[in-house]
């Protein structure tokens, strides 16, 4: 009878430090599943971060390439109308400067041929005055000769006269 006891509590020990063990490999497994499940977690969590990180990594990027994108069109803009301002303002400036020459060319040409046109009016007035002048003397001395050659004619007749009167 005590050897059916002895044993009946050796099962019942063994049956118990199995079902120790069994429960503390069960707890074991228990505990590694929820640290790879943690883990996995973790790792899951790290990923979206990353992934995250990366998208707005990737979103500022492109925002910065944009902006820079922008800014250079714009300072190429600016660049085209500055230029295009400056070559007008040249073309502008040369075509004045045309203009104001061809005016001047104009105005001394106008003034050398008033100034010609002076010089021949002047010669001409003075050919005509040396015409006149010398019709004028030719004039004189014609009318000179005609009348001392009737003073002559004239004292002849006297003369005759007188003789005739004498005799």
């Amino acid at each position: 009878m005590i050897m059916i006891m002895i044993m009946i509590i050796i099962i019942i020990i063994i049956i118990i430090i199995i079902i120790i063990i069994i429960i503390i490999i069960i707890i074991i497994i228990m505990i590694i599943i929820i640290i790879i499940i943690i883990i996995i977690i973790i790792i899951i969590i790290i990923i979206i971060i990353i992934i995250i990180i990366i998208i707005i990594i990737i979103i500022v990027i492109v925002i910065i390439i944009i902006i820079i994108i922008i800014i250079i069109i714009i300072i190429i803009i600016i660049i085209i109308i500055i230029i295009i301002i400056i070559i007008t303002i040249i073309i502008i400036t040369i075509t004045i400067i045309i203009i104001i020459n061809i005016i001047i060319i104009i105005i001394i040409i106008i003034i050398i041929i008033i100034i010609i046109i002076i010089i021949i009016i002047i010669i001409i007035i003075i050919i005509i005055i040396i015409i006149i002048i010398i019709i004028t003397a030719i004039v004189i001395r014609i009318s000179i000769i005609t009348i001392s050659s009737n003073i002559r004619s004239f004292n002849l007749c006297i003369i005759i006269i007188d003789r005739n009167y004498t005799h």
